[in-house]
């Protein structure tokens, strides 16, 4: 890929520099200059070897700064190409409010699937999110089963319930949104829950109720925050 990228810079310089192009018109023109052989009457100005030594040296030396800028200016094309690393050690970091995940989770509350043994931790009290070997494990058993991995996620941290056969609750940031296959949809405003709260209301959730009445949820809340 790095080839392939040196290759088109590369093109595009050489396409800039056709021949008959103003740039080569004006380029060639101050060569000639610099390289043009004085006729007699110029040579005669001079009035000793040490002009003409300094005259051909002030020449050469234009040539040399001409040839030195070329290269510089061609490294200063090629050095503006992006870096590409070839380690595949070196993986994307995720960031929260200026700070890795990965730092976040040394204080992060953190909880674990019993099924998998997966962890994650809970940052701002809200948001689950997994790092290091967790994120890597949960990667590649999304692989082996088939599995979405946003929906896997949802239901391995509480965020995607099954209240029946009929309905499935979905945890957002600011509440939740109840929905059935028959088409019923209710959102429950819980911006003020923490997810543990949260959980706890999902874990002591009565199955029998009218989940499209807001009194059920209501109540559930109170319940929940009365425990915590």
């Amino acid at each position: 890929m790095v080839n392939m990228v040196n290759t088109a810079v590369n093109n595009n310089i050489y396409a800039g520099r056709k021949p008959g192009s103003k740039y080569n018109q004006s380029h060639t023109f101050q060569q000639k200059e610099v390289l043009e052989v004085p006729d007699g009457a110029a040579v005669n100005k001079y009035a000793n070897v040490q002009e003409i030594y300094e005259a051909l040296k002030y020449n050469a030396s234009y040539r040399v700064d001409k040839q030195e800028q070329d290269e510089i200016a061609e490294k200063e094309i090629q050095n503006e190409e992006p870096e590409i690393s070839n380690d595949s050690s070196e993986k994307m970091t995720a960031w929260y409010q200026g700070v890795p995940l990965k730092e976040w989770a040394l204080t992060d509350p953190k909880y674990t699937d019993s099924e998998t043994g997966i962890s994650w931790y809970i940052r701002d009290g809200k948001y689950p999110y997994m790092v290091g070997e967790d994120a890597e494990k949960f990667r590649k058993l999304c692989e082996e089963s088939g599995e979405f991995p946003l929906k896997k996620f949802g239901e391995m941290t509480g965020l995607i319930q099954k209240l029946d056969d009929n309905t499935v609750a979905y945890v957002g940031d600011n509440g939740i949104a109840v929905k059935s296959k028959d088409g019923k949809e209710m959102f429950v405003d819980t911006s003020g829950l923490s997810y543990d709260i949260l959980m706890d209301m999902f874990r002591n959730l009565p199955r029998n109720g009218n989940f499209f009445s807001n009194k059920y949820w209501s109540d559930n809340i109170q319940k929940a925050q009365a425990r915590s």
